[in-house]
């Protein structure tokens, strides 16, 4: 199984570096066009990643998002937990069940930034809130470098959940969903300046040209070996 899973991850690549490439560019263009407009969202990136390598990794705040994440995918696919447990160094649930996406769930989940942004949300029905904006982009900016400066950090030093599925399609895998996942961030953060349904098109749409280019390059070499022979 781990095989296929291999063989799958390989034909995946070129989709999943295409669709990066794509919410990349797109948003940097999106981010030039409209100049400083959005300029906390980016002080916050900056300031956690200053936070991260002059202070210290709060990894205990992670390991509970971390946990967190588990017993959140576990109650979204059905799953019951039956214990939580978190330390400064470790943590551990235990649910009634497991899946793919229960097991990955903290490597492209940044739970801290849906939080924040379900609240922000939430209180909008409520209350006018656009006041605060700029302390949401700020803390948006921040929890979203949190979670990729800590995700790329504990991925380096090695992690138990990668081995269930295999380490290479489970990278694979993990940079597929965080691609899905930020360019749905984007577009609740950037509501007025980012179009979703639009990114989403032109990936598929660069997909579909990259894999055309691959097809009818593997096919001329084919043809061109069977010369030879």
């Amino acid at each position: 199984m781990n095989f296929l899973r291999n063989i799958f991850a390989f034909l995946l690549m070129p989709a999943v570096g295409t669709a990066g490439y794509v919410l990349i560019k797109d948003f940097l263009c999106f981010t030039v066009s409209v100049g400083n407009k959005y300029i906390l969202f980016w002080i916050g990136l900056l300031c956690y990643a200053v936070f991260q390598i002059v202070l210290y990794k709060p990894m205990k705040t992670y390991v509970f998002g971390h946990e967190l994440s588990h017993a959140l995918a576990g109650i979204l696919s059905g799953a019951g937990v039956k214990k939580f447990n978190v330390s400064k160094k470790s943590g551990s649930v235990v649910l009634t069940k497991d899946n793919i996406w229960i097991t990955l769930a903290p490597y492209f989940f940044p739970v801290y930034t849906f939080a924040l942004t379900i609240i922000y949300i939430f209180l909008g029905w409520f209350t006018d809130i656009k006041q605060f904006y700029g302390y949401f982009l700020f803390f948006t900016g921040f929890s979203i470098a949190f979670h990729v400066a800590i995700t790329i950090y504990v991925l380096n030093i090695g992690q138990p959940d990668l081995k269930v599925y295999g380490k290479f399609f489970s990278y694979i895998l993990i940079f597929a969903v965080n691609i899905i996942v930020f360019a749905l961030l984007a577009a609740l953060a950037f509501p007025y300046g980012i179009n979703v349904k639009n990114i989403f098109l032109k990936m598929f749409k660069n997909i579909i040209v990259v894999y055309k280019f691959i097809y009818i390059g593997a096919l001329d070499a084919w043809l061109a070996f069977q010369k030879m022979k």
